[in-house]
């Protein structure tokens, strides 16, 4: 990055995305602060210790190991030095209700003779998706992953416009994963995925095909520790930079002189003042600490319930996928009707199967994930939340993962609400607005206030978007952006 005038930047959220946009700031010359509210970083990646348990509470998997590496590079850093990514074999245990269980494995011959082995059609299908998006992956590398786009203009990109021409933006995604895939399990399977970017299938996400491509192309990995050592890895390199990390400082208001923030305001009445602000919060969020109204519906969240368990299932893996035969369903509700999906597809991250150390011997580390809507008029989150866990035990004990209140160690619960309330999650919301207020129609928010001449944003609501390597580049587009 290159050196300029030095810039006295206050940065608001130690989330990856922050961490990331200290380090790319202090690489840039400038003088930095960085702000946390609770007492670690990590924001929703922090990892947790309880009764004997370590949890990773939020994002699990963990894909585009280069993209870390990068930022170690780029700081004159060998990330091996600071963090190890551990690849995984299967990618993940599919289970579709009434079917023989799958693996995925890491290859990607023996994946496409796997989906050969399920349909023949399919086989030939997925082959030929691979193909059409090993021409667009180093396209995205190019455009998307290189820097933010603001301007409508810029779409006009001869590279964007050859991944508007190699995936149909004029298709919806569902039209296109029907199209493409004849099995249910398939189907059932790549339906998720527009929604790690705050989509639904009614939505053109077509680069939502490139989040299974890129698990199947470059990996799935377990970084040693867990995820919570990806954001104590990037402490530990931005305290060596110079950075200032101030812990338990919560932002309660960021205060203006004319079209500039001057200073934020802390909980404890205090101010700290700074040429530059970078906000690693929702985006919507920080507009209420700007005193503006924010009225968009929000995206889509998670419903997560963390067990520690005085039994295990063998046959888990680190990533297992409960598919219910009924799953249409589900996703009807989920995203076009903004209800709890029933039946729910979920999701299991059992980490003790991979990494002894994170629960006690003969004991289970298991995360439930299932996607819900956020916080909605029409849904009680806090009255529901046990029901709604009771619903997720009972659809595992239908696939053979059964235990009884004695098995039980520890039971964590994190709804839409706790997000709002812990990690400033925009009504609980991972993405920001929901997807009609996407910028261009099909892009996350600009990572520059359009009023404010000094304040940026990084996080998952902005470009490149959600997910921890989505964020981490966030973090380097805000930074960039102070001149």
């Amino acid at each position: 990055m290159t050196r300029g005038i030095p810039r006295d930047v206050v940065i608001i959220g130690g989330g990856v995305a922050g961490l990331s946009a200290c380090i790319y700031a202090r690489l840039a010359g400038h003088n930095v602060i960085l702000l946390e509210a609770l007492p670690a970083v990590g924001g929703k990646a922090a990892g947790i210790d309880t009764a004997g348990y370590k949890l990773d509470p939020g994002p699990s998997i963990v894909i585009l190991k280069r993209l870390y590496e990068r930022l170690f590079l780029d700081a004159g850093r060998r990330m091996e030095d600071y963090l190890q990514f551990r690849p995984l074999n299967p990618i993940s245990r599919v289970c579709f209700e009434g079917m023989p269980t799958v693996d995925l494995p890491s290859s990607r011959v023996e994946c496409e003779r796997l989906v050969s082995d399920i349909d023949p059609h399919d086989g030939r299908s997925f082959k030929s998706l691979m193909l059409q998006l090993d021409r667009v992956a180093p396209l995205i590398d190019k455009t998307i992953f290189k820097r933010p786009f603001d301007a409508a203009y810029q779409l006009l990109n001869p590279s964007m416009i050859q991944v508007a021409r190699y995936l149909d933006v004029r298709t919806g995604y569902r039209q296109s994963v029907d199209r493409t895939f004849q099995s249910p399990m398939l189907r059932a399977f790549f339906y998720g995925f527009p929604s790690y970017g705050g989509q639904s299938y009614d939505s053109v996400a077509p680069g939502a095909f490139l989040i299974p491509y890129l698990m199947i192309q470059e990996g799935v990995y377990y970084p040693e520790g867990g995820v919570a050592a990806i954001p104590v890895a990037l402490k530990r390199l931005a305290i060596e930079l110079g950075v200032d990390i101030r812990l338990n400082a919560k932002v309660v208001q960021l205060e203006l002189s004319g079209n500039q923030v001057s200073s934020v305001r802390l909980s404890d009445g205090s101010t700290i003042s700074g040429s530059h602000f970078i906000c690693g919060a929702d985006r919507l969020t920080c507009q209420k600490w700007l005193g503006r109204e924010v009225s968009a519906a929000p995206s889509f969240s998670y419903f997560t319930v963390h067990w520690g368990l005085k039994k295990r299932w063998e046959w888990l893996r680190h990533h297992t996928l409960l598919i219910p035969k009924e799953f249409e369903n589900g996703f009807e509700m989920l995203y076009r009707k903004k209800e709890f999906p029933d039946p729910p597809i979920i999701y299991l991250n059992e980490t003790s199967g991979t990494d002894e150390s994170v629960a006690p011997a003969g004991c289970s580390n298991l995360f439930a994930v299932v996607t819900s809507p956020a916080e909605e008029p029409h849904l009680d989150w806090v009255g529901t939340a046990d029901i709604l866990k009771e619903s997720i035990k009972q659809r595992m004990a239908g696939f053979g993962i059964d235990f009884t209140d004695q098995d039980i160690d520890f039971e964590r619960i994190q709804t839409p609400t706790y997000f709002r309330q812990a990690h400033g999650s925009y009504r609980g919301s991972l993405y920001g607005p929901d997807e009609s207020q996407r910028l261009f129609g099909m892009m996350p928010l600009r990572n520059y206030d359009e009023k404010l001449g000094n304040l940026f944003y990084c996080g998952g609501s902005v470009q490149p978007g959600a997910g921890l390597p989505m964020v981490l580049l966030s973090g380097k587009f805000a930074a960039g952006k102070i001149r």
